[in-house]
C-alpha cells in the first residue's frame, strides 16, 4: 500500500518585488505525543521544503491537529524532534516558534468577533515595529483577499464562516511566515467558497511560503500539493506525490468516497 514519491512541478515564482530570506525545511522525526497516557501521535516523521504545499490526511482523531500544535509550540512531544532549517523547536513555546516565522492558523479561524477586519489584522503584524512595513503587509493582504478591503471596518463577528477562514488566514500572512500551518481550512464553510480558499492557497505558496496543509477534504487538498502523507490513529501509513494519491486505490476508498470494484 505505498504511492510513487516523487515531486511535482514547483509552482510558479512569484514577482520579484521583494528579496524574500532562504527557504528552510521543516524536518519532523520520530515524534510522539499522549493525552492521558493515550498516544495520539506515534513515531511521526515528514517533511515540508520550501515553497511546497503538503498536505496532512486522516479522518477525525488521526492526530492530525495535535501535530499542528506541537509544531507550533503549543504541545511539547514526549519524543523526537522538529526542526526549522538548523533551529530546534521542540520545546519552545508557541511565541518562540512565531518569531522563528512559523505561523498556525488554527481550526475553528479562531478571529475576534468585536473587533474590526482591519484591527484583526494590525493584530497579526504584532511582531512588526515599523509603521511603513505594517502598512507593505496591509496593503499585500489587501490585494490578495480584495473581499477584506471592501469591508476593512466591519466586525469579524458579522462575516460569512468562508470571509472569517479568509480573515484568519490574512492575519496569519501579516506575521510574514515562512511557513504556514492551515488546520482544517475548509471546515464549515460553504462548498462554492472552498474552491476560493484552495486558489488562494496555491497563490501564497507561489509567493515562496511554504504550507503544511491539514485537511478532511482529501480530493481538494491532494489536488493543489505537492506531496501528501496519509495519517492513521497516530501513524503515517502513506505517503507520495499528491496527484499519484489521488489515483491510489486505498485512498481513494477512504478518502475520496470511491468504491472499489
Amino acid at each position: 500500500m505505498t504511492a510513487t514519491v516523487s515531486r511535482s512541478a514547483p509552482h510558479p515564482a512569484a514577482p520579484a518585488t521583494a528579496k524574500r530570506p532562504p527557504a528552510r525545511e521543516l524536518r519532523v522525526d520520530d515524534i510522539s505525543y499522549a493525552y492521558d497516557g493515550a498516544l495520539a501521535v506515534d513515531g511521526v516523521s515528514l517533511r515540508v521544503s520550501g515553497g511546497e504545499i503538503v498536505a496532512l490526511l486522516g479522518s477525525n482523531g488521526a492526530g492530525k491537529t495535535t501535530i499542528a500544535k506541537l509544531i507550533a509550540g503549543a504541545l511539547r512531544p514526549r519524543q523526537g524532534s522538529i526542526h526549522f532549517g538548523d533551529i530546534a523547536l521542540a520545546g519552545l513555546a508557541s511565541h518562540q516558534v512565531v518569531r522563528h516565522s512559523i505561523v498556525l492558523v488554527p481550526e475553528g479561524r479562531l478571529v475576534f468577533a468585536q473587533m474590526t477586519i482591519h484591527e484583526n489584522l494590525l493584530l497579526g503584524a504584532h511582531k512588526e515595529r515599523r509603521r511603513d512595513r505594517v502598512a507593505e503587509l496591509l496593503e499585500r493582504n489587501y490585494t490578495l483577499f480584495p473581499r477584506l478591503r471592501e469591508r476593512r471596518g466591519q466586525l469579524a463577528g458579522s462575516l460569512s464562516g468562508g470571509e472569517q477562514q479568509m480573515l484568519a488566514i490574512a492575519r496569519g500572512l501579516m506575521g510574514e511566515p515562512r511557513l504556514l500551518v492551515l488546520d482544517e481550512p475548509s471546515l464549515g464553510i460553504m462548498p462554492k467558497l472552498v474552491g476560493d480558499i484552495f486558489t488562494l492557497i496555491r497563490q501564497i505558496a507561489a509567493q515562496g511560503v511554504s504550507v503544511l496543509l491539514i485537511e478532511q477534504n482529501a480530493r481538494a487538498s491532494l489536488e493543489i500539493a505537492d506531496r501528501a502523507y496519509v495519517l492513521e490513529k497516530g501513524r503515517i501509513i502513506l505517503e507520495g506525490n499528491g496527484r499519484d494519491l489521488l489515483r491510489d486505490d486505498f485512498v481513494s476508498k477512504a478518502y475520496l468516497g470511491v468504491s472499489g470494484d
